[in-house]
């Protein structure tokens, strides 16, 4: 069994390279694909192996924390299979955050460092000013130059099952934002229960098309959607956001067999 997330996409990538792992719609007038795109699992081991060396190459690596600001982009995934191959938790951020929202996320979460969409770096440079612990922000447009080093350094043990994957957080309805570590283990059993639930639910291996809408900051959509796709060789399709006018659009551009 897979040790980590990293370890089943690339066991995955290898016994079904041609498989469509990632789908964006088309959406015209979004800011990133408008025409749509597809990633097989080739092409993306591909982007996710060189991000993992661009990282380790500036020192990060176990212990560590990246904080994402990506969107739904199908990137997402480049930079975070990339940053758990290394043992590198993710913590994702709502791209509505407001700028106190966003300090009290980026404060608590410790981050090491933030890469985030062009649109958005301003707003967290601002944050990083603000914030006690020094805070790198990297456009994501230009991550390809090079990342900043992390202050402290990384753990030497290599990732496992008990690593942490994301530190989420919760919406903080009733007060401020709860941070839920997940590890490795979490993420592999949501994928699994999702794979083996039958029924109705009756996940084929390799055919599969899953159409999810909800945000990577979430766990339903980054979690289990994601991870589950993983471990079954399948697609996962996802829109910028949910979209009551656009809905059945996706679902045929996306050719959805799951939704």
């Amino acid at each position: 069994m897979a040790g980590t997330v990293f370890d089943a996409f690339i066991a995955t990538a290898a016994a079904a390279p041609d498989n469509v792992f990632l789908c964006a719609p088309p959406a015209p007038g979004r800011a990133y694909h408008p025409d749509g795109i597809e990633f097989t699992y080739v092409q993306t081991r591909a982007a996710v192996l060189e991000w993992r060396d661009a990282y380790a190459s500036a020192g990060y690596g176990h212990g560590h924390r990246v904080a994402l600001l990506l969107e739904n982009r199908p990137e997402f995934f480049f930079h975070y299979l990339a940053l758990n191959a290394l043992g590198v938790s993710i913590v994702p951020i709502n791209p509505d955050y407001r700028h106190d929202e966003l300090l009290y996320q980026m404060d608590h979460s410790e981050a090491d460092l933030a890469v985030v969409i062009s649109g958005r770096a301003p707003d967290l440079e601002q944050v990083a000013r603000e914030r006690s612990k020094p805070l790198p922000v990297v456009d994501v447009a230009r991550a390809s130059q090079g990342f900043p080093r992390p202050g402290p350094p990384p753990r030497r043990d290599a990732p496992g099952e008990s690593s942490e994957t994301s530190l989420l957080y919760t919406s903080g309805t009733t007060g401020r934002p709860k941070g839920c570590v997940l590890n490795n283990l979490y993420y592999l059993n949501a994928g699994a229960w999702y794979r083996d639930l039958g029924g109705r639910l009756r996940i084929e291996h390799g055919t599969e098309r899953f159409l999810n809408p909800l945000p990577l900051f979430h766990m339903n959509a980054q979690a289990v959607t994601a991870t589950c796709a993983i471990l079954t060789a399948n697609c996962l399709a996802q829109p910028e956001r949910f979209s009551p006018t656009r809905w059945w659009k996706d679902v045929v551009a996306s050719r959805a067999t799951i939704i």
